[in-house]
């Protein structure tokens, strides 16, 4: 299994929620926070995109699709000085799963929507993602990507049996496409893991890293595994990856750790086994200095969170 499908095995969606929006201008709305991932699509029209990041609004038209990683704030409108409302309003709005509001002029259809995922499992996609991501829906998208937009689109203007569980797998899918969306476009002259699997010398070593995560690795035989001599290795993973081989191989396996942490029952004396240490104490040290939390005081906050 590549290291992408070992992620994505690992990340399931929950709270999935998305509604219709039929806007006629003037409209706008506004998201000042939001744990979840929150995302919107143009389904019809134009809309004005404004965030934190960039300086000048961004034009979506039809097909475009915006998806937000953190809590940062956003705008949507038709127009940049258009006033607009929470999207917590906008959600009070709904009728059905179709929120209509504006001035009735021209119409613009959106599909808006937000989704959790375990960010415990995936911590190492967070890492290389950017705060928020535009994707154009044009050739390079593909026909399965555009599928997975227009089933949402359907499903939410047409719920029917087992409605949510769809949208969440939707949900899912749309959440992959994306990054490999972007992983796609961003492997060049990018740093990270993806940068030193896709690279042509280390994309071996890298590889054999993420599934024979049990083996005690060596620059050496690592080196080997690339055909490469050992300084060339060390200071080409350096500089691809940012972080010496046996760097990333311990956050790889803590990444791991945590996984299965908040997977499964597994004692930590297990978990440190199945992740290549010998001892729980070396386990606990380098987890912890990964983490800046102890095996035991990661689980016992997961364990307050499922309570709260």
């Amino acid at each position: 299994m590549d290291p992408l499908s070992a992620i994505f095995s690992s990340v399931n969606v929950q709270q999935a929620r998305t509604y219709r929006v039929e806007a006629t201008g003037p409209w706008g709305f506004h998201s000042t926070h939001g744990s979840n991932i929150r995302f919107v699509l143009v389904l019809r029209g134009a809309a004005a995109l404004q965030t934190q990041f960039r300086s000048q609004p961004l034009s979506l038209r039809n097909g475009d699709l915006f998806i937000l990683f953190d809590d940062s704030n956003f705008s949507f409108s038709d127009e940049v000085n258009s006033s607009s409302v929470s999207c917590e309003a906008l959600e009070s709005l709904k009728v059905g799963n179709t929120v209509r509001f504006g001035g009735g002029g021209v119409q613009t259809t959106l599909m808006a929507g937000h989704f959790a995922v375990d960010r415990a499992a995936a911590q190492a996609i967070f890492k290389i993602l950017p705060t928020c991501l535009h994707l154009q829906l044009d050739e390079k998208r593909g026909h399965s990507f555009q599928s997975v937009l227009e089933l949402l689109s359907l499903e939410t203007e047409r719920p029917g049996l087992a409605s949510q569980e769809m949208i969440d797998r939707l949900c899912e899918m749309l959440f992959i496409h994306a990054i490999r969306a972007f992983t796609s476009e961003q492997v060049h002259g990018y740093r990270g893991w993806l940068a030193g699997l896709a690279d042509p010398q280390l994309g071996k070593a890298v590889e054999l890293l993420h599934a024979q995560i049990q083996k005690n690795w060596t620059i050496d035989s690592l080196a080997a595994s690339a055909g490469m001599s050992r300084s060339s290795f060390a200071s080409r993973f350096k500089l691809i990856v940012g972080q010496s081989p046996l760097e990333y191989l311990t956050h790889w396996r803590v990444h791991r750790a945590c996984v299965l942490m908040r997977g499964t029952d597994f004692k930590i004396a297990k978990i440190a086994k199945d992740v290549g240490y010998a001892s729980e104490s070396a386990f606990t040290k380098a987890f912890k200095r990964v983490m800046q939390a102890t095996p035991s005081e990661f689980r016992g906050e997961l364990g307050q969170q499922l309570q709260s």
